[in-house]
């Protein structure tokens, strides 16, 4: 069983500050945000610090919102929706926003890179049409695939 912990001001001041540099905006509701041992970063509602998680085996909680390695943080597909969806709601615009056409997208669901000059190395969010579906990293002039095997498929709609 892993364990979970409450992140602190200190840390949480972190994230906001590597979520607004790289994209420009981070959730304003308030949250608790919550670290495993794989430094996998998860939201839920405040209501969760009257609760000693110590005493509960818990594997996972709340919302998989990103994870933190080092200074690298990468938003998890539900975490790059939910930035998308909140700032959109409060008139923000996000940056790093990378609008890929059809064949991009469907190369992207097979589980391939897609080459594509977007200049500097950096992280950036994926749309297609009006959805923001993902977070991942732009390197040498690759959008390197982060797509999890059980969301790939060869039929997009």
């Amino acid at each position: 069983m892993q364990k979970i912990t409450i992140l602190n001001t200190r840390e949480i001041k972190k994230i906001r500050e590597l979520c607004l540099d790289y994209f420009g905006y981070f959730p304003e509701k308030d949250y608790a945000y919550l670290s495993n041992e794989k430094n996998k970063i998860f939201i839920i509602n405040k209501e969760i610090q009257k609760i000693e998680l110590s005493k509960l085996r818990i594997d996972k909680i709340g919302l998989y919102f990103a994870e933190l390695k080092d200074t690298q943080f990468r938003l998890s597909q539900e975490g790059a929706q939910l930035l998308a969806i909140e700032a959109h709601q409060n008139g923000q615009k996000l940056k790093n926003v990378i609008e890929l056409n059809k064949e991009e997208v469907e190369q992207y669901f097979r589980g391939n890179n897609i080459p594509k000059d977007l200049g500097e190395n950096k992280l950036v969010l994926l749309k297609y049409n009006q959805d923001i579906w993902g977070c991942t990293k732009y390197k040498a002039g690759i959008i390197i695939n982060f797509l999890s095997k059980i969301h790939r498929g060869n039929v997009i709609a």
